[in-house]
């Protein structure tokens, strides 16, 4: 992985700034002040923080910064539907185009990995071919269990079948229906990680020593749990709540709270537990994207890391 401040250069139009990094490393606040003092506005790459009705439960941005910039795909997905990469990738393309239209620099912010990356490599997710094949591979998993459906993912996509998480029926009908279609999960894979981009992109990653990551992590649970998110959730199981929304961290774990199936020590403990698991996923994928360029949080505040970065994007060019 190279590590500096070479904007990727396809296109040219466009300038993107990328903020990404785990969870609990402080995304939203760095990206607010980047877009303060950069004239951006924040586009939220946040699989969960796209919902409305949870604000607490996915940490979403505060009133206080969703006021001081415009942030877009933030609260405006309604829980019972679903949501994907493919979705996500047309929205924000979109707002990027509408945010440069105005003559302000486009910030990507989050750490949804799938949604960055579908983002920047301008995906076109052509291979997708339809609600049917899903639901066929659905039930052919529930009927048939999951190592006929891995042996079957092996003969049609041996490559899939080498990477796909086995444990989520939903990603391994995914991985079945796209084997079965004009472009299998494996060359999907590979588009999406090749680093090429419709955008000139400068692509920050936030880092932090994991023991500081975990104590961060640790507080936003707790304060999760203490500012309303069990609320939130019992009303969210009023109505109905789509597949992709139930995925957010914390959901399951409230809702056995709620049922009396867990105690709050016991779900804190749980959360904290998928929250650290989570964060390390998402420093994988951040490490393996090209020409990222580390920023450092150990000792650095929010101010710090906001000025580091919006000086690299003047010097970048990417804003005069």
């Amino acid at each position: 992985m190279r590590i500096g401040t070479r904007v990727s250069s396809r296109n040219k139009e466009i300038p993107v700034a990328v903020i990404s990094g785990p969870t609990a490393a402080g995304k939203s606040r760095i990206a607010t002040e980047v877009a303060v003092a950069c004239g951006g506005e924040v586009v939220s790459a946040d699989s969960m923080q796209v919902y409305g009705g949870v604000p607490v439960l996915t940490d979403q941005p505060s009133a206080s910064l969703l006021t001081t910039v415009p942030h877009h795909l933030v609260g405006t997905v309604p829980l019972d539907e679903e949501y994907s990469a493919a979705r996500f990738a047309r929205e924000a393309a979109a707002a990027i185009e509408e945010i440069s239209r105005r003559r302000r620099l486009p910030l990507v912010a989050g750490g949804t990995g799938l949604y960055v990356r579908a983002l920047l490599g301008n995906f076109s997710f052509a291979g997708r071919s339809g609600p049917e094949p899903r639901r066929k591979w659905e039930k052919f998993i529930a009927s048939q269990g999951i190592v006929a459906a891995l042996n079957e993912l092996s003969r049609l996509d041996p490559e899939s079948a080498a990477f796909v998480d086995a444990g989520n029926p939903r990603r391994l009908a995914r991985a079945l229906e796209a084997a079965e279609s004009s472009i299998p999960l494996s060359a999907e894979r590979s588009r999406l990680w090749s680093g090429d981009s419709p955008y000139r992109v400068l692509f920050f990653g936030l880092e932090l020593p994991r023991p500081e990551l975990y104590r961060r992590i640790d507080a936003r649970v707790d304060a999760m749990l203490a500012g309303g998110a069990a609320g939130e959730v019992r009303a969210a199981l009023q109505g109905k709540v789509s597949r992709t929304a139930a995925q957010a961290i914390g959901f399951v774990e409230i809702s056995a709270l709620l049922a009396g199936e867990a105690g709050p020590e016991e779900t804190a403990a749980a959360i904290k537990q998928r929250s650290r698991r989570y964060a390390k996923r998402q420093l994988t994928w951040m490490r393996k994207m090209p020409d990222v360029v580390r920023i450092d949080l150990t000792g650095s505040n929010v101010a710090q890391a906001a000025r580091d970065i919006a000086g690299r994007i003047r010097q970048a060019g990417l804003v005069s």
